[in-house]
């Protein structure tokens, strides 16, 4: 801090002081007048009163005129803060409000840091004459905007149709117990079998249990939500709802599908993969539940990265 920034805060902090002596003094002197001084008779009553009073204003002039000298060496702002009428909010004397005041004013400081720094982007921005293209806005045609919860049936279908020849191992079954909405049934060579639960063109939920495990009801529907009696396999089903979070992407539903299902096919190895890390087969009698999402690297739940 260099000396005038120091002698600044220095003066700051001998005003803020005397204005609190100051306070003080005053609330003293009405306290006085309210209550009254203690007297005996009348008389000395009365003359009491007159000093405490005349005492207490001396005090309170010469504190004043200190205050007005302190703050006559403060350096106003350069910059004013045009706040209104919101600025009276600051002389409300109740607690419940000063802090809005307070708020309001960082809000204001932000949006002026806002406005200036957007006033010198346009002015790089705008001596950039290159343009994306030159034909006239009115001679293009944007394609429309279509909702991934509101896609034809038959898009997902070609979808699953595509993924199920890229995997020899992985067979998918594609039904629609419950409307437009499509469910599939996984099934991943003798290790596990899942129910893919759809929104449109986008995942909505995941279940895996083991190969020998049934993937329906006893009413022979799809049982969506029933987890796994393995451990294993529940925690699969958490790595795996994580995965369908990780991969959603409402701009490349697509990808983001395919993507999920190639992660879903890593697991074919799951209890013969060795984690990457401990280099290990089981850990706390578990096999790597959990796949990289990029490299699709196994790893025990207590050695992901």
């Amino acid at each position: 801090m260099s000396a005038p920034e120091g002698s600044s805060v220095e003066v700051l902090t001998v005003s803020l002081s005397s204005l609190h002596s100051l306070r003080s003094t005053v609330t003293q002197f009405l306290k006085a007048l309210s209550e009254g001084p203690r007297f005996e008779s009348e008389q000395e009553g009365e003359g009491d009163l007159q000093d405490v009073a005349t005492k207490a204003m001396g005090e309170i002039r010469n504190k004043l005129r200190d205050l007005e000298t302190h703050m006559a060496g403060l350096t106003p702002s350069s910059v004013p803060v045009n706040l209104g009428n919101t600025g009276l909010l600051s002389l409300d004397p109740s607690p419940d409000k000063l802090p809005q005041y307070y708020q309001l004013l960082d809000c204001y400081t932000y949006m002026e840091k806002v406005h200036s720094y957007s006033t010198t982007l346009h002015s790089v921005l705008s001596a950039n004459n290159l343009k994306r293209s030159s034909v006239s806005l009115s001679a293009k045609r944007r394609r429309p905007i279509q909702l991934n919860h509101n896609v034809q049936p038959q898009q997902v279908d070609m979808l699953i149709q595509g993924i199920n020849q890229m995997f020899q191992d992985m067979v998918l079954v594609l039904s629609r117990p419950f409307g437009n909405n499509a469910v599939v049934q996984v099934s991943l060579g003798r290790v596990l079998k899942a129910v893919v639960t759809f929104k449109g063109i986008l995942i909505e939920w995941v279940v895996v249990r083991a190969h020998n495990e049934s993937l329906l009801d006893e009413e022979g529907k799809v049982d969506l939500y029933t987890p796994s009696q393995f451990k294993v396999f529940q925690k699969v089903t958490d790595n795996a709802n994580a995965a369908m979070l990780n991969f959603c992407s409402p701009g490349f539903s697509d990808l983001s599908v395919r993507s999920f299902f190639t992660w879903l096919h890593s697991f074919v190895s799951l209890f013969t993969d060795v984690c990457k890390k401990c280099n290990y087969h089981l850990h706390n009698h578990m096999p790597p539940t959990w796949r990289e999402f990029r490299t699709l690297d196994p790893f025990h739940e207590e050695c992901k990265p």
